[in-house]
């Protein structure tokens, strides 16, 4: 007996050690562990460690403050085999427990209510949709003497980011429209102006036709028709109006007819450019034409002997 009353006190130390890592880890959410826990305890105090129970209402305190208060509708089963083996503790000798016990019951019961009162409020809050503030009707605005801003009405397309359809730009014109309708260019330059749209669109579609996108020849179209022409055109229209048909400028050459020479060079190149892609497509076509001969034709002295048997 004299051997089991003095290993009773090492073994309660090890049970308070077990307790607490069942009490403060995932354990603590099951209620055999705690119980299990709680029950070697109260066994080892019968045998003689009765000094184990103050240490074990300590730790239970700090379980149900850390627990207690928060999702405890999840962990009730564990809740409740603390709070029994609270008793127990209290009738072995813990009695002071029932003081933190009875403050932090009143506290969780405050807190329920509160929470509980808020949810309902907040419920029937959420089913209300707030009332617009009257306009003002007329008169003076005392808010503007008092340093307030008066509410401004904003439409509610451009409360939502939408801009009204008048508003919106249309697209802006090709300049080849403004200049066949600007009256400083002379007539024959309006018409090459006209020719060059024409042809650097066909040749554009055609090369994309062909699957050149990104190649030289598009690359050279492209230029003419969005850098070389506007160059040579803007340069002119720079020119002083009542000189630029009349002043020399070079080699007895007038502004007037270095555009018109400018333009006949562009019309070129993009003629060659229209050219070398219907050799293109020319090549192509003899090249499938071949292919089909191959497959399908006959060859002459086949046909000659075809027609002798005739």
């Amino acid at each position: 007996m004299e051997a089991i009353a003095w290993i009773v006190h090492p073994a309660a130390g090890m049970a308070l050690a077990l307790f607490a890592s069942v009490l403060f880890s995932r354990r603590g959410q099951q209620w055999e562990a705690v119980a299990f826990a709680s029950s070697l305890l109260l066994l080892l105090a019968v045998l003689g460690a009765d000094w184990d129970v103050h240490p074990a209402a300590g730790m239970l305190l700090g379980y149900f403050g850390s627990t207690a208060f928060g999702h405890w509708q999840k962990r009730w089963p564990a809740l409740l085999a603390a709070l029994v083996a609270s008793g127990f503790f209290m009738l072995g000798g813990a009695s002071w427990m029932i003081y933190p016990l009875a403050i932090m019951f009143m506290i969780w019961l405050f807190t329920a209510a509160f929470s509980y009162m808020g949810r309902g409020s907040k419920s029937v809050e959420e089913g209300k949709s707030p009332a617009e503030l009257p306009e003002h009707a007329g008169g003076f605005s005392f808010g503007s003497w008092f340093g307030e801003k008066e509410k401004v009405v904003v439409p509610a397309a451009q409360a939502q980011g939408k801009v009204p359809l008048s508003k919106i730009a249309a697209p802006a014109p090709e300049p080849y429209t403004d200049w066949m309708r600007d009256s400083r260019l002379p007539g024959e330059a309006r018409a090459q102006l006209i020719a060059l749209n024409l042809r650097t669109k066909e040749a554009l579609t055609h090369l994309h036709g062909l699957g050149q996108q990104g190649s030289e020849a598009e690359y050279l179209a492209r230029a003419i028709r969005e850098e070389y022409v506007p160059t040579a055109v803007n340069a002119y229209l720079k020119l002083p109006p009542t000189r630029a048909d009349t002043a020399i400028i070079e080699d007895g050459k007038t502004g007037r007819d270095l555009l018109r020479e400018q333009l006949d060079l562009l019309l070129d190149a993009v003629q060659g450019i229209i050219d070398t892609t219907l050799m293109a497509g020319g090549r192509e076509m003899l090249t499938h034409k071949r292919f089909l001969e191959d497959r399908f034709g006959k060859s002459a002295d086949a046909r000659n002997a075809d027609d002798l048997k005739v």
